[in-house]
């Protein structure tokens, strides 16, 4: 069983907060008072509000709306037939406006997420504020301590989440007690510089706290600074915080006790999707097997009726907030249940009574399908991968890139037994055993075609002439899915319904397809370290420290009996300070981990890798689009808003 701490958290973070009305939480009160001061004056109820500033991390890491903040509109990733985000992941239409519910139109919850982690600073802000009042006889001095390392920690996680999506932010180093009409942007470097100090202090206190246990612990804590190193680095040009990036990054590869799994699909698979046991996990968002458990915490807004609004579709998935999960599992995945021809025995099954399949309908036999569907999921077609993604790894030498995708649909084993057992398969598949489609990331080959004859439907990368191939890209770099315009029938063929799916996240702890699923979402993981040391490296001009870390990386990634290191080509890269070298090897290990559109924004690559690999967003992307709009209520509902950069005033970023 996972941990269970954040069980009891939502009580506390509901009481540590006053219900508002719809004005940004910059003007929100805290509820402070005899109530607050009874329940937060006692161990558990500290306990509480501690477990409290975690529950926040549930609406971005896992949900649909940071996906497309996160992996959406980048180099990597294309756009599905029903992501509902395209106009922010296209660049074509990107408003501060509050999220609408048409599909073509909904933007990424600006409002909410604004909301969501001012209110996530507050809760941890107040825990700062109780913990440090506690009496000895509540807390031990050790107790204490663990409980500042933690809250100071994730204020400053929560923090970077803010700076990298809007830029300058106001910093609260307080409890909001009293509701003002005026708000202040500090800037960037400033917000940086109050984030390491936090952290900082944050690794003094939790020297003792080494053991993983799904909190915040002195590793979680020294993986956040060497990012946020790296980030100040590659920002601000700063060649000291590129030198501290790889000595803090080194000192947690060296004292976290984190080590490789020798295979890479060890790391994504059921078996291991725990976050604590989890070999080269440093820290993850930890979610529950019983979803229940995994709600959000109240939104504190309420509308102009009086009622608390709630979260976005895109972000619960629940409209009644009873159960939670993780949906990384539905968010890369195409529509291999419809494809024409196999959708009588490619069934989801999204209940327990739909893995009895009577095949043929009728006067067939029952069969039982079992678990064999639940890892391809719903098929949702919100994130297509990019050429160049898929073009990055070399599949003679490198595990990762059949441990991340999968380009294979099998039929159910109780399906092809019976069809090689005489019984009749799918009319035009006459031959049809085991495999049932198959995607290839090249241009198929005649052989290919010859083989699949009968046997299986198959997709190539590019249009070879041939009725029964169904391309995938318009183009043979990748840039642009063929197009469905309808979600019936042969549209069904198409590149934006039907792809090569990334796989890490599959869902396998339930026993059907579901929408919410109880994996852990990986935060920090061994391999960035290597990463983040080897970038550092190679920008402070130790371009052979940069290379051997690479190495070190890609080594323990390289299939069994080969050399997977950095060609000549690579290494003169990394030699001349080319950041290209460094975002190709994060896209092979991080890819889908919600961290590639702030990797491209913060080395200044995010407009020329958006115009070079995503046809869909290259003709719309512009300079202004490094920063997010800040959400129109919170512009509203300042006093002091100005047209431009002001230190007394309250800005909009320019382009919106």
């Amino acid at each position: 069983m996972k941990t269970k701490f954040k069980y009891i958290t939502i009580l506390f973070a509901t009481l540590s907060l006053l219900s508002v009305s719809c004005k940004d939480f910059l003007e929100e009160d805290n509820r402070t008072g005899s109530t607050e001061d009874v329940v937060y004056s006692t161990k558990s109820g500290l306990d509480g509000l501690v477990a409290s500033s975690y529950t926040y991390l549930h609406a971005w890491y896992g949900k649909e709306a940071a996906f497309g903040l996160s992996e959406g509109g980048t180099d990597t990733w294309l756009t599905g037939y029903d992501n509902r985000q395209k106009v922010l992941i296209d660049y074509s239409g990107i408003t501060p406006e509050v999220a609408t519910s048409s599909r073509e139109t909904m933007n990424a919850c600006f409002d909410e997420y604004w909301e969501l982690f001012y209110t996530a600073i507050n809760v941890c802000n107040t825990g700062i504020k109780y913990v440090n009042l506690a009496p000895s006889n509540i807390l031990s001095a050790a107790e204490k301590d663990a409980y500042l390392g933690e809250l100071q920690t994730l204020r400053a996680f929560y923090y970077w989440h803010l700076v990298e999506t809007w830029g300058p932010v106001q910093i609260n180093r307080e409890p909001i007690t009293n509701a003002s009409s005026e708000a202040h942007r500090d800037s960037e470097e400033d917000v940086y510089a109050f984030m390491l100090e936090d952290v900082d202090d944050a690794i003094v206190k939790l020297a003792a706290k080494t053991g993983k246990t799904g909190r915040i612990n002195l590793w979680a804590a020294k993986a956040l600074k060497a990012r946020l190193l790296l980030y100040k680095g590659s920002k601000f040009n700063d060649n000291q915080a590129y030198v501290d990036a790889a000595k803090t990054a080194e000192e947690v590869i060296s004292g976290s006790g984190s080590s490789f799994y020798t295979n890479y699909a060890d790391c994504w698979s059921g078996a291991n999707e725990n976050g604590v046991t989890n070999k080269e996990v440093i820290w993850a968002v930890d979610y529950s097997e019983v979803l229940e458990y995994n709600i959000l915490p109240s939104r504190l807004k309420l509308d102009a009726t009086g009622k608390r609004m709630t979260w976005s579709g895109m972000i619960a998935r629940n409209a009644n907030n009873t159960t939670g999960g993780n949906a990384s599992h539905l968010m890369f995945v195409g529509v291999w249940n419809i494809v024409p021809g196999l959708t009588s025995i490619m069934i989801r099954t999204d209940t327990e009574a739909k893995k009895t399949l009577k095949y043929p309908s009728t006067g067939g036999q029952n069969y039982d399908l079992g678990k064999s569907y639940q890892p391809y999921s719903k098929g949702f077609t919100r994130f297509v991968p990019s050429g160049y993604l898929l073009d990055l790894f070399n599949d003679e030498t490198d595990q990762r890139y059949q441990a991340s995708f999968r380009d294979v649909y099998y039929v159910a084993p109780s399906l092809g037994n019976a069809f090689a057992g005489g019984v009749a398969p799918p009319s035009g598949f006459a031959e049809l055993r085991d495999t049932a489609i198959y995607l290839s990331k090249h241009t198929v080959t005649a052989e290919q075609i010859a083989r699949a004859a009968n046997r299986y439907v198959l997709f190539s990368r590019t249009d070879v002439g041939n009725s029964k191939v169904y391309p995938l890209y318009q183009d043979a770099a990748g840039t642009l899915p063929t197009i469905a315009t309808t979600a019936t029938g042969n549209d069904n063929f198409k590149g934006n319904r039907m792809y090569i799916q990334l796989k890490k996240f599959d869902d396998n702890t339930g026993s059907i397809i579901r929408d919410l699923g109880s994996r852990d979402a990986f935060i920090f993981r061994l391999s960035e370290m290597y990463l983040i040391a080897a970038e550092a490296y190679m920008k402070s001009g130790s371009a052979g420290l940069a290379s051997q870390k690479l190495n070190d990386l890609r080594q323990v990634r390289a299939k069994a009996g080969q050399t997977n290191s950095l060609s000549s080509a690579e290494e003169g890269l990394v030699s001349s300070q080319n950041i290209n070298v460094i975002l190709d090897e994060r896209a092979r290990e991080l890819c889908g981990e919600q961290q590639r559109w702030f990797d491209l924004k913060r080395t200044g690559m995010l407009i020329d890798r958006v115009k070079l690999y995503n046809g869909s967003a290259k003709n719309n992307i512009a300079s202004h689009h490094v920063l997010r709009p800040i959400p129109q209520p919170q512009m509203d509902a300042v006093s002091n808003r100005t047209g431009a950069s002001d230190p007394n005033g309250f800005w909009q970023n320019t382009g919106y």
